[in-house]
């Protein structure tokens, strides 16, 4: 997927790590292989870009019992296109017959009838779609190879599943003006959670950033109406943003570093989407090795030292995917 993982609002997963036995909330990009090129993805993933050495299937079931074994209580796949795994609803019913609240994040292109019923029956906790724009022109300029017609019917076949609902929406200047108009949209559709911020300065971004950034008044506007449509739709759905900018959000998380992994295609596992530091890898360590891992490696001096660096060579972040090894 393009955007970081989203928190979930139903489980407390900004807790600080401190001394738990596990995280409270995982997040795998299961394959990095996707049918679209957007303009602003994280991962750079596309058509043809899945990982050379992704989890085979015994290794991907090897991971999932031991989030089964450790407890761990929330669960997201992401990608790339999470839904085009070869073996996605074998995963899903995997974690959710266990008892792992599942969050599902795709772009929406193959939410069928027939797949949305299957996520109703296997009991996903919450399907997020992107919806970069409330038209088709921004939505297509946004997403290469869209579809925003195919996306709003998907939308509408998890309502008719009964699926519970989320929109995950990033700023560009082309798209900012719509977004008063795209969390109507949300609604309407039946969504309970609209969820956007700042766009992340990250992966294809780099490349795209004068076509992609909102200037800051575009900003004031958009968060001047994420104000007022929060409270508009206070009760009935909601609107979740985030006002800071990666800089911002990296530097807290310094100091209160979520109770959260972020697991990549091949198994390894990041502090944060965006940063290249690796704390583990499930193909040879535990669980619980790379927790304790973790905790330890957001002390490590390069990884407050990398985050000053961007302070004064924001193109840092296209070392993201040069995964340094704590």
């Amino acid at each position: 997927m393009s955007e970081a993982p989203t928190i979930p609002a139903t489980t407390p997963a900004t807790t600080t790590s401190g001394s738990l036995r596990a995280p409270l909330y995982v997040a795998w990009q299961i394959t990095n292989e996707c049918n679209l090129a957007c303009l602003h993805c994280i991962e750079e993933s596309g058509p043809g870009k899945a990982f050379p050495d992704e989890l085979s299937e015994q290794q991907t079931f090897d991971v999932l019992r031991q989030l089964v074994e450790y407890d761990v209580p929330y669960l997201s796949f992401s990608g790339g296109e999470p839904m085009i795994h070869p073996h996605f609803f074998e995963m899903v019913d995997y974690v959710c017959s266990r008892g792992i609240e599942l969050k599902v994040e795709t772009n929406g292109h193959y939410l069928t009838p027939e797949a949305c019923a299957r996520l109703k029956e296997l009991g996903v906790k919450a399907v997020q779609v992107s919806l970069d724009g409330a038209t088709a022109e921004s939505f297509n300029r946004m997403r290469v190879r869209g579809n925003f017609d195919l996306v709003v019917e998907g939308i509408r076949n998890l309502q008719t599943a009964g699926v519970p609902i989320e929109i995950n929406y990033s700023p560009t200047s082309f798209n900012a003006h719509e977004i008063g108009i795209a969390i109507d949209l949300a609604y309407n559709l039946g969504a309970q959670s609209f969820y956007t911020g700042r766009t992340m300065y990250t992966g294809n971004a780099v490349k795209t950033w004068r076509h992609l950034t909102p200037t800051e008044p575009q900003y004031e506007e958009v968060f001047k109406t994420l104000h007022e449509k929060t409270a508009a739709y206070n009760g009935r759905m909601r609107v979740h943003f985030h006002e800071m900018g990666l800089l911002d959000e990296l530097r807290y998380r310094l100091h209160h570093p979520a109770a959260l992994l972020i697991v990549l295609p091949n198994g390894l596992v990041k502090l944060i989407n965006a940063l290249p530091f690796v704390c583990g890898d499930l193909r040879k360590d535990t669980l619980g090795e790379i927790w304790d891992n973790f905790q330890r490696a957001w002390q490590d001096p390069q990884v407050s030292e990398f985050v000053d660096t961007l302070a004064r060579e924001p193109g840092t972040t296209s070392l993201l995917h040069k995964w340094v090894y704590l």
